[in-house]
């Protein structure tokens, strides 16, 4: 009996009994999820120079090895952060991420420009002789998210790379007589959840 070749779309397939199927690359799909960890939680010293301590430091790679073009959404899930200083220092949190398609992705420095921000300080005010009151403050920040939408499609053999970091420092002035000559400081980041989500294009040909 003669055989019939039928042919179909870039996002079909056929299972081993000859039906007409989804292919598993035409849905969205999750193409990494890695939680990244804080390598520096703890005391923080005076650090008034940017980016700070680095707490964060994670490096993704994917290669799209289906045969239609890829958007790829980033998602960036920050953990819940608590922090203490003393009156009247500061503390603050900065992140960034990069991508690059089929490059190296650039070292994402906070100095400048970056995707996330939090912190805190209070002013208790100074005694007579001009020094500090004595206080501590301490804070707890909620998670947090963002999404940022690559739009240059990452097309069938193409490497997406990604970077992120996440810093934290004190921004000046310290003060060194802080909380009666006891400047206490720490931060915890705890973890970022990253996350590469995929959503395939339509096809362009016909297979079979």
């Amino acid at each position: 009996m003669p055989t019939t070749s039928v042919a179909i779309g870039q996002n079909l397939t056929v299972n081993d009994a000859g039906a007409l199927q989804m292919a598993p690359w035409s849905v969205p799909s999750l193409l990494a999820d890695v939680i990244a960890n804080s390598g520096g939680d703890g005391t923080l010293v005076e650090t008034v120079t940017q980016p700070g301590k680095l707490l964060v430091d994670q490096q993704l790679a994917w290669v799209n090895n289906t045969p239609v073009d890829y958007t790829v959404l980033i998602r960036v899930v920050r953990r819940w952060k608590t922090w203490i200083t003393s009156n009247p220092n500061a503390v603050q949190f900065r992140d960034r991420w990069s991508w690059a398609i089929n490059y190296a992705a650039a070292e994402p420095v906070t100095t400048g420009v970056f995707n996330g921000q939090v912190g805190g300080a209070a002013d208790l005010g100074t005694n007579t002789v001009s020094e500090p009151n004595p206080g501590l403050f301490y804070y707890w920040h909620g998670t947090t998210a963002g999404d940022e939408w690559i739009y240059e499609p990452v097309t069938p053999g193409d490497q997406l790379n990604f970077w992120y970091r996440t810093y934290v420092w004190t921004p000046p002035p310290w003060s060194n007589n802080a909380n009666k000559n006891s400047p206490q400081c720490s931060a915890f980041a705890g973890f970022s959840r990253i996350q590469l989500i995929g959503f395939p294009n339509q096809g362009t040909l016909v297979t079979g």
